[in-house]
């Protein structure tokens, strides 16, 4: 027997029009009562026919989650918590996520406006141009930092806070020779953390040093050990350095292992977002943290609001940050 809309409506004591705003997404029903419908829609093992309704409203019923560089994001735990968030967040649509990797699928999937919407990691411009994206004409949420005029909405961690609370926090226990691990300048990311490190080193009365930057061309962390290594060993005075993501601090932790440095004694080490990973290696990474999950189901809302034709006055959605001191940091030798 196939089961209907009514039939879930009628089990759930409920109207029709309430089980359609939850399978959309659209407010106008009790938490209590839309939890009721979510759980008799399991029970009855429902699945609306969205072929229909998309002829019906001219939908797709279908989200585009983009994803520039595709393996190494996949790769990175920032970007993967967040797409869990994304993902918790259309659980409570009735929408399916259709991710892309590669240029030529993003294209693909976008032009033949086979999705209602867009949700897009931290693009460059090199990767998708922004006349292009604005061309396409579909509502679009970027995740993670992007252009500071960004045409449109954006959720992000706030960069330049959190690697100020990083340096504070090793010149708190005395660091005075603090390094910065960077992405690529092509990503604002990198821009908002370099601009952090350096207005924050003025504020404590430190001196910046264009020397004490690294900067590797991916936030491939993996692939850049060898260089980093070198790096740190011919930078012996720097006494703590702090990383514009996890995924970099857990590099820096092996490459001072290669050139015979221990983690905090020779050097102290700060990540940034706190991926659930940093607490569980050894030593266990000190970071700032945000809320990846939250980012991913803030994002999902915004888009379900614009694809609903709601108003967004909040462009730039910013996540707080909190400095989580663990094993990698500590006093500097001599000091």
């Amino acid at each position: 027997m196939t089961i209907n809309i009514k039939d879930v409506a009628i089990k759930a004591g409920v109207s029709i029009a309430s089980v359609s705003r939850v399978l959309s997404g659209k407010p106008g029903v009790g938490t209590e009562t839309a939890e009721r419908i979510r759980k008799v829609i399991e029970e009855l093992d429902y699945r609306p026919n969205l072929g229909a309704r998309g002829l019906a409203k001219r939908t797709t019923g279908n989200i585009a989650v983009v994803i520039p560089r595709g393996s190494f994001i996949l790769n990175n735990p920032f970007f993967s918590t967040i797409l869990e968030g994304i993902a918790k967040g259309f659980d409570q649509t009735n929408y399916n996520m259709m991710m892309s990797f590669t240029s030529l699928q993003q294209k693909r999937l976008l032009e033949t406006q086979a999705v209602d919407g867009v949700i897009l990691f931290s693009p460059r411009n090199e990767e998708l141009s922004l006349e292009w994206l604005k061309g396409i004409g579909l509502p679009i949420v970027v995740v993670g930092s992007y252009l500071e005029d960004s045409p449109f909405p954006c959720v992000r961690p706030d960069d330049e806070d959190g690697i100020r609370q990083a340096v504070t926090a090793l010149y708190q226990l005395g660091h005075r020779n603090i390094g910065i691990i960077n992405g690529p300048m092509s990503s604002m990311h990198s821009v908002r953390c370099l601009n952090g490190y350096k207005s924050t080193l003025l504020e404590l009365g430190l001196d910046y040093s264009s020397e004490n930057v690294f900067e590797i061309d991916e936030f491939d962390a993996f692939k850049a050990t060898k260089t980093m290594a070198a790096f740190l060993k011919d930078h012996r005075k720097i006494t703590g350095v702090v990383c514009s993501s996890d995924y970099l601090a857990i590099g820096v932790i092996k490459a001072a292992a290669m050139i015979g440095l221990s983690v905090p004694e020779d050097l102290s080490v700060v990540g940034a977002d706190d991926v659930p990973i940093s607490d569980f290696i050894t030593p266990s990474l000190s970071s700032v943290h945000v809320d990846l999950l939250g980012i991913g189901k803030r994002a999902t809302s915004i888009l379900m609001d614009m694809i609903q034709g709601k108003q967004i006055r909040k462009r730039d959605v910013v996540f707080k940050m909190e400095y989580i001191n663990r094993a990698t940091t500590d006093v500097p030798k001599n000091s």
